[in-house]
């Protein structure tokens, strides 16, 4: 069984998936020369789309687990491809765990951005909700991970939020650990989403 299909004309990221994932067994290389469109996928397969590749306005429609891979991620072109089916999103030469906790989450119906994106939607976020559900979502909280979430909800890092509270980065990540578990949210955007 293919565990990920990925089209490009980059035989090292080719390889480097191939490594990642499985061997040749596991992976299917759908060569750039022929258009993306031109492919029958299967809404089964999941497939890494390399952005050196194919441009944005030849991307068909998307039925399966899919990510985008480019030289430079963007917060709009991420918002852009979120809408056109795309589900994760991130730099092609990205580190090879970073690589595999993606494909990992795109599996499991999640949406994966790159942490410095993620920050940059949230800010970007408008406040929609009244006052008093983001205060009842943050009552189940103490008030050192209330605190944590106001600031993650303002779209700072877990490094700027440790700088603001005075605290370790691994901190932070215990207090997030906490609040999410607390209020059922999966990850940061979906945790400001609901708050806001």
């Amino acid at each position: 069984m293919v565990a990920v299909t990925i089209y490009s004309k980059d035989r090292n990221l080719v390889r480097r998936c191939r490594d990642l994932f499985g061997g040749s067994k596991r992976t299917m290389h759908l060569p750039a020369e022929k258009k993306l469109a031109g492919y029958d996928i299967s809404p089964k397969d999941t497939l890494i789309i390399d952005f050196e590749a194919c441009e944005e306005k030849d991307l068909p429609e998307i039925a399966c687990p899919c990510m985008a891979l480019v030289a430079i991620p963007r917060k709009n072109q991420a918002l852009r491809l979120l809408q056109k089916g795309i589900r994760a999103y991130g730099n092609r030469h990205m580190h090879e765990e970073n690589l595999k906790q993606a494909v990992a989450t795109l599996k499991t119906g999640q949406i994966w951005l790159p942490p410095a994106i993620v920050t940059q939607v949230i800010a970007a976020l408008p406040v929609t909700k009244a006052e008093d559900e983001g205060e009842e979502l943050l009552s189940t909280l103490t008030s050192r991970e209330a605190e944590v979430a106001k600031w993650l909800v303002n779209g700072l890092s877990n490094q700027e939020i440790s700088e603001e509270m005075f605290v370790s980065v691994r901190t932070v990540k215990a207090h997030l650990t906490s609040i999410f578990k607390k209020t059922g949210c999966r990850n940061r955007l979906e945790l400001a989403t609901r708050m806001k």
